[in-house]
């Protein structure tokens, strides 16, 4: 077998793993990506890019009100106390470095761009602010070289550049003037980056192109087409990975190695054993769970196996599973189960949403649901990308939506409950007229509201009463797993409660800090990328330090 070695490996090339690669590059370790697929970027390429960093330099610049103590008490709030994978020590660890992380991030040219619109999931809960979460800028792809056909891109084509923090404008573009000069501003903004000869990228792909410019600038190596076989151990210490480089095996040994490789989003075995379901995700098609099962047979310890990035996913005509946000928040829309009753409220967080799915489908049929609108839904707001009025023939044609003229004809077609569906209709009817959801609460908080439609009194409530009805089947799918490897407050992967010698993880191939909830937008990347820098800061003390100590 082929040797290779460096001072720190890197398996996985999402955000986490590109900003632990940087870290430890920086710092003059020789280091090493191994990507499994033949396109690099992860999950993170195909996610809006919203990075959430409490108390960050970039949102207190922007006027952010912010502090240590205030995000704490959030995120003990909002996750409380789930197990040892959200411990205080590692939700601290997270409080304190994340914006040190940003910090680093744009000394190396990493440019951000703060959401200030843009409310934790929890606003209204002690500590809870708008304007936490970060973007990435716009990044030119140009600058990449080669690498640029190479990153992992959405399925469909988005010929816009634009900013997570901004997508709540693009649904309502046709309903106020702000909303519909914001969304020209930004058709407009791609268009003039594009007649300057710039190949612009937004979402996640800005987020991923910016550090793999600034990694391959620190030298870097990058090897795709290279999945991990298996971790090298001796004496008890991780000391390399086994590694299978365009199918010829090489042992790469290494003063350690950062796991970034994601979840199990697409293992249906493991799905099953642990969560129940197959799984809907949108997440990377390459994971799946590779490096949490041979950890798992390492004897590491684990947790949050049976959890997920949960939220809303519907299946268009070619297959392909569009996640649901602003979809369900709108007004003159509900989600029923198959006996036609509500039971969540529909513009909650994504997580919530997919739990109380579960939660329900445990009770009465409710996998799939029902996303029913009435006809205002469909002539105001942007669906997926479709324009308002302008509903596909495929998707009427395929049965992705349904359409009917009755409310009892809908029932009878998609196979729902017809009393059900027609008395939990009257009733909410009858609160969207008083504007207040006295069962579900929907459009109480600053979070409802941001996907809401502000001209009603409740931005998130409207009679659904106006036919054509429409209904379209919905899963709870995911944005990933998100549990896997349990790991200190340093990313170091323990084994009988104590460390692992020379082997970290970060991501979703990690139990998540943030436990069983989502606590505000880019939570997800944020906790990835901040303890993929605290675990490169820490292997470069180790490798430092005295061999007595190391």
């Amino acid at each position: 077998m082929q040797e290779h070695r460096v001072d720190l490996v890197v398996v996985g090339s999402g955000a986490g793993g590109i900003t632990g690669a940087i870290v430890g590059a920086k710092h003059g370790l020789k280091t090493l990506i191994i990507e499994k697929g033949r396109v690099w970027g992860g999950s993170s390429s195909l996610s809006g890019g919203g990075i959430w960093i409490p108390n960050n330099p970039v949102s207190r610049a922007a006027g952010l009100q912010d502090s240590f103590e205030e995000a704490l008490t959030y995120m003990e709030t909002v996750i409380g106390d789930v197990g040892p994978a959200s411990s205080r020590e590692r939700k601290m660890a997270f409080l304190r470095h994340g914006p040190e992380m940003i910090a680093f991030l744009m000394q190396q040219g990493v440019r951000f761009v703060a959401s200030m619109e843009y409310p934790d999931y929890y606003p209204d809960k002690p500590g809870g602010k708008i304007g936490r979460s970060l973007d990435p800028a716009f990044f030119d792809a140009r600058k990449l070289g080669d690498l640029a056909a190479t990153m992992r891109t959405l399925s469909i084509d988005v010929p816009v550049a634009f900013r997570s923090g901004e997508t709540h404008h693009l649904p309502k573009a046709f309903t106020l003037p702000r909303h519909f000069f914001k969304t020209v501003g930004i058709f407009t903004r791609s268009i003039g980056m594009r007649l300057r000869g710039q190949r612009p990228l937004g979402l996640g792909n800005a987020l991923v192109g910016q550090l793999m410019y600034v990694a391959r600038r620190l030298g870097v190596d990058l090897w795709l087409n290279a999945p991990a076989r298996r971790l090298v151990v001796e004496e008890g210490r991780v000391v390399g990975v086994e590694v299978e480089r365009d199918g010829v095996p090489v042992r790469v040994r290494s003063r350690a190695v950062l796991l970034a490789a994601g979840g199990f989003d697409h293992n249906a075995e493991m799905r099953r054993r642990y969560q129940g379901v197959d799984g809907w995700s949108v997440g990377n098609p390459d994971n799946t769970g590779d490096v949490i099962q041979q950890c798992m047979e390492l004897g590491c310890d684990m947790a949050l196996l049976d959890d997920a990035w949960w939220g809303a996913v519907a299946i268009d005509p070619k297959g392909e599973r569009q996640f649901l946000v602003w979809e369900r928040s709108m007004p003159h829309c509900i989600v029923v189960d198959q006996t036609g009753r509500r039971f969540t409220n529909e513009s909650a967080s994504y997580v919530d949403f997919g739990h109380d799915m579960l939660a329900r489908n445990r009770e009465v049929p409710a996998i799939p649901s029902w996303l029913i609108m009435d006809s205002r839904h469909r002539n105001r707001y942007i669906f997926g990308m479709a324009m308002p009025r302008m509903t596909p023939r495929a998707w009427l044609e395929s049965g992705f939506f349904v359409r009917a003229d009755s409310l009892e004809e809908l029932a009878q077609r998609c196979g729902i409950d017809r009393d059900g569906l027609l008395a939990t209709v009257a009733r909410f009817n009858e609160m969207a007229r008083r504007g207040v959801d006295e069962e579900f609460g929907r459009g109480r908080t600053a979070y409802d509201r941001f996907y809401g439609d502000p001209r009603y009194p409740n931005p998130n409530l409207g009679p659904i009463e106006r036919p054509p009805f429409y209904a379209v089947k919905i899963f709870p799918g995911d944005l990933g797993t998100k549990g896997g490897m349990l790991t200190d407050e340093h990313a170091r992967v323990l084994k009988g409660g104590e460390p692992m010698p020379g082997l970290y993880a970060v991501g979703n191939c990690s139990a998540s800090v943030m436990g069983r909830t989502y606590p505000g937008p880019g939570a997800t990347l944020g906790a990835a990328m901040t303890f993929a820098y605290i675990a490169a800061k820490h292997v470069v003390a180790t490798a430092s330090a005295p061999a007595s100590q190391a």
